[in-house]
């Protein structure tokens, strides 16, 4: 199964929202609660992304035409904003190679570091992807819920 990467386009909204609130609900609850997981699947829609695509660097990964994961970088910060795969394709590296294509992005842009707010179950993924823990932080979610994240950064120049 080839893996495609490629910039994210307007239409491609409700595949990477399914991606998403699919991650959340089935990956990331095995370190939050499930009202934590409802809030936070709760407060996305398929047009929350719409803004994103057109202005940020959004990537999705395609394998066989179907969306199975999408990462997000904002080049004004130097942020991974999201780096979100389907449960259906755990450990098959679409993650990684997400990444791999933002920080590609970031480095022909001039960027030295980048920086994230990593949710639990993911800040192994980033840890090995060479991002150092800052601190643990509160992220609040729009309904007053509070998920527990860590900030992490990497430098990017060596």
């Amino acid at each position: 199964m080839p893996l495609l990467i490629r910039r994210a386009e307007k239409g491609d909204n409700e595949a990477i929202w399914k991606v998403h609130t699919d991650a959340i609900k089935n990956v990331c609850s095995s370190h939050y609660t499930p009202n934590q997981v409802n809030a936070w699947a709760g407060k996305i829609n398929p047009n929350s992304y719409l803004e994103s695509i057109e202005n940020k660097e959004m990537l999705v990964a395609e394998i066989n035409d179907e969306i199975v994961g999408f990462g997000q970088l904002n080049l004004s910060n130097g942020e991974i904003e999201a780096i979100y795969v389907s449960s259906n394709n755990p450990k098959m590296g679409v993650g990684q190679q997400l990444f791999q294509n933002l920080e590609s992005i970031a480095k022909d842009n001039g960027l030295q570091k980048l920086n994230l707010i990593s949710s639990l179950n993911a800040f192994g993924f980033y840890n090995r992807l060479g991002f150092i823990p800052n601190k643990e932080m509160g992220h609040n979610i729009s309904d007053g819920t509070v998920l527990k994240c860590v900030e992490m950064e990497k430098d990017i120049l060596k």
